[in-house]
């Protein structure tokens, strides 16, 4: 990515406005699930210190459905966040309108964003890293 400073740039204020639209501790969470859905091991390496997540969330996050240690709004976000990694035109309703009942109709779109920026870097940075050999 560093032969293309503009995309850089603009990729980089996309992803730093992702962390203050939304709850840093829930996009975290959905971040690193989407790291480990998609064998991002570098991404799974980045600690992102202003989401404040405890080593022992971090290590129940494949639990996560069945983990006391994760609130509703989170499982719901987590839900979320796996339906669209796998298949985003096949995301259900309900899912969707789980997390807009938690966190709210504006949050829900917020996230929606944020969520997408945090994916689709994480893609991009994997097939940076194929074709090119270069960690972004």
């Amino acid at each position: 990515m560093a032969q293309f400073p503009d995309v850089l740039e603009q990729l980089t204020a996309a992803h730093e406005a992702a962390w203050v639209t939304v709850d840093p501790h829930i996009l975290e969470l959905c971040r690193l699930r989407i790291a480990s859905m998609l064998g991002a091991e570098a991404e799974l390496a980045i600690d992102m210190p202003q989401a404040a997540l405890t080593a022992e969330k971090r290590s129940a996050l494949s639990q996560w459905p069945l983990s006391p240690l994760f609130t509703e709004s989170e499982k719901a976000c987590l839900a979320f966040t796996e339906e669209f990694v796998i298949d985003v035109a096949s995301l259900q309703e309900n899912t969707a309108m789980r997390v807009g009942e938690l966190l709210g109709q504006q949050e829900l779109a917020d996230f929606v964003s944020a969520l997408l920026v945090v994916e689709q870097r994480i893609r991009i940075s994997l097939a940076w890293q194929t074709l090119f050999g270069e960690e972004q």
